[in-house]
């Protein structure tokens, strides 16, 4: 039987109710909401000086969005290792051949 755990993490000082699967899920959105935090904190010292608190939010979601894109880019391997089976195959029908 599955178990959801209601959970909350907080951000800038808003608490966030969850639900979530489990521990491990958990540890997730605890994480991830200690990274947006410190993005954020990060962000007004770099820009101290920035109208109002919403453009630290959303450069912190906009920094996170350019770090899962360039992570899911790096993630995907797959087609460069099917290139290199294909790239093989032909080296070993050139070598038998001769």
């Amino acid at each position: 039987m599955d178990r959801k755990l209601n959970i909350s993490v907080s951000i800038e000082g808003i608490q966030l109710p969850l639900t979530v699967n489990n521990s491990e899920e958990e540890k997730i959105y605890r994480d991830a909401a200690s990274s947006i935090q410190g993005k954020i904190h990060s962000l007004r010292s770099m820009y101290p000086n920035l109208k109002n608190d919403k453009y630290y939010y959303v450069m912190a979601m906009l920094n996170t969005a350019v770090e899962s894109i360039r992570s899911n880019h790096r993630s995907d391997t797959q087609p460069l290792f099917d290139k290199l089976d294909e790239l093989e195959a032909e080296i070993d029908k050139v070598t038998k051949k001769k």
